[in-house]
């Protein structure tokens, strides 16, 4: 089987040949679109500057001054004057769940709410709007708002009494259950915590408390309907006029289970032409069916080989999350002496499935929060490197809140991609009530390195992880790596970790050329050169010429994406 690189290589290469032949100036043809008199930052190899782009059939045929472009122009060529602004090529956002974007349409959402009060209005909200539902769903919830063992039952039996209720907490990482869920799923004080997962409990009765975390959750999974197809390829939709909005012309769903309803929509709108954005995703590993699943994840690659969804890559959970208690460390909790967390997946089992994805192509997508997770997830593709050979296999680990410093230059030996979030790069509530309480001010101050990956020769690419961010605007990211610090903070005190601050030339490619790399896309978008997807975007103003703490400020006023212009009433 060609490698996933090859066959990218080789559709570019045709589509690229087709176009220069038709449409070249030797040809007689002239170009569909010339965008002239612009701040060109091209993002390619040289990081070089133009001053206009022409393009046909959706590939760059020229990137160069306005001067050149002007052999393009025809009678029927459209032309864009963008007056000296700058242009990027399309933002890459290379970790994020899009189909999650249906929750605000099924369920209550909770996101950005900042009392119990809110929530409590927003589930009274989504009864009063759905009064023939026979079950709560909500997302969004904070962990910042309780303590360890996370919210109770009481609370939301006070709420919901009478029907199963479910809230998915902002991180994807724990759900909050009334005691109605609870019975219906036959969850009790005897059932005991499911391996990967922690079942909260009252520390005098013993009973369930209402927080399940990890796989936990999976114990009361039928008890709440998934989202319909419809429901979520609506999600869909409203999510790729966002995200276009912001200037992201292609994403990766970061973990999509086999057989589900969001696979189906994806599915649906492809077909009905209804994809207005590249989307790559992951397959979901689950560690309860170790290599059992294999099979069946390579059947469903290949039901999803369409040009804008594909699914190449498996996800595989190491850990949870510090503010679950879940994630793996390599020291003990500060709040949970002598406990730092335990790996979703025994080594012999992970390293076992690592090696049989691998085999059959899959690009290992790991999530890692803890540093004795990122070393297992390293462990894991070295066995299968050392199993299979060498290989172009490109493996993902995505978070890394915590890494040993010992472990940075092995990513550059296995040839990972350390996909980052940005938005996360700040002392903000979580830092303060749940990462210095749990892990000290030793660790908490050392956390999401990035400048480290750079400097060891690591590609680093930069993403959302929507929901848990919203908005998820990449120029927010990109203020925010290169501040480390909130919006409107300015003192040094107010910085995490300031050594790892990055330059703006380097968060760009992590959102761009960085992030077409770890999709195998650099031969097709990522950076503004002949023969790429005509993928760019026009802002108001240019970044290069402004403070960084004004980075965020900017806004997208164009946006392209395989040569077609998106229109403008889609922007937030």
């Amino acid at each position: 089987m060609k490698s996933r690189k090859a066959v990218c290589v080789l559709i570019a290469a045709a589509a690229a040949a087709i176009v220069f032949a038709a449409c070249s100036p030797q040809g007689g043809l002239k170009a569909e679109w010339v965008i002239r008199n612009g701040i060109i930052y091209t993002v390619d190899a040289g990081r070089s500057r133009a001053e206009a782009v022409a393009f046909s059939d959706g590939v760059f045929l020229y990137v160069g001054s306005s001067e050149g472009a002007s052999r393009y122009v025809g009678r029927k060529t459209k032309v864009l004057d963008l007056g000296g602004k700058l242009v990027l090529p399309g933002f890459i956002d290379s970790h994020c769940h899009p189909s999650a974007a249906v929750e605000p349409f099924g369920s209550a959402a909770l996101f950005g709410l900042s009392s119990a009060e809110g929530y409590r209005k927003a589930i009274l909200d989504f009864l009063a709007a759905h009064p023939q539902t026979t079950a709560v769903r909500g997302s969004g919830w904070s962990n910042a708002l309780f303590g360890p063992r996370g919210p109770d039952k009481a609370w939301l039996d006070a709420v919901v009494p009478d029907l199963p209720a479910a809230l998915v907490s902002e991180d994807g990482h724990s759900i909050w259950v009334n005691s109605k869920t609870l019975e219906m799923a036959g969850v009790t004080k005897e059932t005991p915590d499911p391996p990967g997962g922690v079942i909260e409990r009252d520390p005098g009765t013993g009973e369930p408390s209402g927080t399940l975390r990890e796989s936990a959750a999976l114990l009361v999974e039928k008890v709440i309907p998934e989202f319909t197809v419809e429901e979520v390829a609506r999600g869909l939709e409203e999510y790729q006029k966002m995200a276009l909005g912001f200037g992201i012309t292609t994403a990766h769903e970061a973990s999509l289970h086999p057989g589900k309803n969001e696979l189906r929509a994806y599915k649906r709108l492809e077909e009905a032409g209804r994809l207005r954005m590249r989307f790559r995703a992951s397959l979901y590993a689950d560690p309860r069916l170790g290599t059992e699943q294999v099979r069946e994840m390579v059947a469903e690659r290949g039901r999803n080989a369409g040009p804008l969804f594909q699914t190449w890559a498996a996800k595989i959970f190491i850990d949870g999350v510090v503010e679950g208690g879940t994630a793996f460390l390599n020291e003990p909790y500060v709040h949970k002496p002598g406990f730092r967390g335990e790996p979703l997946w025994p080594r012999d089992a992970l390293n076992a499935v690592c090696a049989a994805l691998d085999r059959e192509g899959f690009q290992l997508h790991f999530h890692s929060i803890g540093d004795a997770a990122t070393a297992e997830a390293l462990d894991g593709i070295a066995f299968a490197r050392e199993t299979n050979g060498s290989c172009e296999a490109r493996p993902l680990i995505t978070h890394l809140q915590i890494v040993s410093p010992a472990d940075i230059p092995r990513f550059k030996e296995l040839g990972v991609v350390a996909v980052v979030q940005p938005f996360w790069f700040m002392k903000d509530d979580y830092y303060h009530n749940l990462q210095v309480p749990f892990l000290g001010l030793r660790r908490a101050d050392e956390e999401y390195p990035m400048k480290s990956f750079f400097k060891a020769g690591v590609p680093v690419a930069s993403s959302s992880d929507y929901t848990v961010t919203i908005p998820c605007d990449p120029l927010q990211a990109i203020q925010i790596g290169m501040t480390r610090c909130r919006p409107g903070d300015s003192g040094l005190s107010d910085i995490l970790w300031p050594e790892e601050r990055v330059t703006l030339d380097e968060m760009i490619a992590s959102f761009t050329i960085n992030g077409a790399y770890a999709n195998y896309l650099e031969d097709v978008t990522g950076s503004i050169d002949t023969g790429k997807s005509a993928d760019f975007i026009v802002l108001d103003r240019n970044l290069f010429e402004i403070p960084a703490e004004e980075v965020g400020r900017a806004r997208v006023v164009q946006v392209f994406f395989e040569g077609r212009p998106v229109d403008g009433k889609h922007f937030p």
